[in-house]
């Protein structure tokens, strides 16, 4: 007596192979201002996923202003002026790189840089 199975035939319980779901991004694309709504190619906040595609999306993080500070259009000492931010000024932190920290200013949503040395996590005690 043989008590080998059938490879052929597939147990019960296996699941079947998921479907392929198939589906294309439709309609016009939306404008948008750049220094109000914190998107860029690789990253959005989530608050525009319903609105706007992007890559990733971040939810932003409540920081503040350690000291005044500038708010830039780019991640350049050079860049142009967007806002200035007092000491205590909460700013929505959406991504620290190079030393750079992208997000809005709470107070009017305006979008830009501003050195993350001058920011610290709200709730934190500051020395």
């Amino acid at each position: 007596m043989n008590d080998s199975t059938n490879c052929s035939e597939r147990p019960t319980n296996t699941p079947k192979p998921a479907e392929r779901v198939r589906f294309h991004l439709s309609g016009h694309s939306r404008p948008y201002d750049p220094t109000r709504q914190a998107i860029r190619p690789d990253l959005a906040d989530l608050a525009e996923a319903e609105h706007h595609f992007a890559p990733h999306y971040a939810k932003p993080a409540d920081w503040l202003a350690s000291a005044d500070t500038i708010l830039r259009a780019s991640a350049d000492s050079d860049a142009e002026e967007r806002q200035r931010l007092k000491a205590g000024d909460r700013f929505a932190l959406l991504d620290i790189t190079g030393g750079w920290a992208w997000g809005y200013a709470v107070d009017g949503h305006v979008v830009g840089y501003v050195e993350a040395a001058e920011l610290s996590p709200a709730g934190r005690d500051r020395a």
